[in-house]
């Protein structure tokens, strides 16, 4: 393992988002450290838009490039940009982010203080200011209807699973609180501990940070969602538009994440027949996302195929 040589290496994987992952670089280069020091690693994913020469003309003095030729998955870059960071903390952040004022530097100086805490998350805005809501509970049954971005949650942002599951009381203060988890388009973590888990468990694709703060929660560690270190997040832009074969892939990931997830989070076996059901409701909620995304493909304004 490297030498700590900086405070926090910061680690961003990036997939043909070219004007972000610039635009985040900057961010982080203009943001707050008091005494802190940083050091950025952009791991590009085999973009083809450029993103990777770009990076190298803009930022080739100050950003530690590795350039991967395929699309090799978020963990396994992820894992592989930690691997040669030279910092006490890891902060990981998506490439379609802004980072504003001091939000990585409030997640390491909380962390400092707190060795109790496993990973601290930024709290993740759209452009707008309003909330993505990125520390939230392990879901049960019914966040599979009421989810975070679910139309039924929209429609009834009351209810009190909802606000129970994306901790919307906890986000109106200020100070620091404890989540189950909190995504990694902006996370905060010591090195040691991401390695003493094995890092970002790179079989799943989706479902990761839940099963990564899972795995820091059995190790006796909490995990913390710091409510003033905010960054803007472009959410789903960083990898590119996303015709219909891959909104297919997405969802059919996304959904066996989370059933592999569910399944490690209560230690079930495959015979187990509460499996069953909940194998049966995913299977009807990606119907249904497919049949969505179908729909949305023919309109005229639809970009389908493929």
């Amino acid at each position: 393992m490297p030498e700590n040589n900086y405070d926090v290496s910061i680690v961003i994987v990036g997939l043909n988002a070219k004007k972000y992952v610039i635009d985040c670089i900057e961010s982080i280069q203009k943001a707050v450290w008091r005494d802190l020091t940083y050091e950025v690693i952009y791991v590009d994913n085999g973009s083809t838009d450029g993103s990777a020469g770009a990076v190298r003309d803009h930022y080739a003095d100050s950003v530690v490039l590795l350039e991967n030729d395929t699309n090799v998955g978020y963990c396994p870059a992820a894992n592989q940009g930690a691997r040669i960071g030279n910092g006490r903390y890891l902060y990981f952040i998506n490439d379609d982010t802004i980072v504003i004022d001091d939000a990585i530097a409030l997640t390491v100086e909380y962390m400092d203080e707190h060795p109790e805490t496993g990973t601290a998350g930024s709290r993740l805005i759209y452009p707008d200011g309003s909330e993505q809501y990125s520390g939230r509970r392990f879901p049960g049954f019914v966040n599979a209807i009421f989810g975070r971005r679910s139309f039924l949650t929209k429609l009834f942002p009351g209810f009190k699973s909802v606000k129970d599951y994306l901790y919307v009381e906890n986000l109106k203060e200020d100070s620091p609180f404890e989540v189950d988890w909190v995504s990694a388009a902006g996370q905060c973590v010591r090195k040691e501990d991401f390695f003493s888990i094995g890092g970002y468990a790179e079989d799943y694709y989706y479902w990761h940070e839940a099963v990564f703060c899972h795995r820091l929660i059995e190790q006796g560690k909490n995990i913390i969602l710091h409510p003033c270190s905010k960054v803007i997040h472009y959410e789903g832009q960083g990898s590119g538009p996303r015709p219909v074969k891959a909104q297919r892939f997405h969802i059919i990931n996304f959904h066996k994440g989370a059933f592999r997830a569910f399944r490690e989070w209560h230690g079930l076996s495959l015979f187990n027949p509460l499996l069953l059901v909940i194998g049966a409701a995913l299977c009807t909620r990606a119907s249904f996302l497919f049949i969505a995304a179908h729909a949305r493909a023919a309109l005229p304004s639809g970009q389908g195929s493929s």
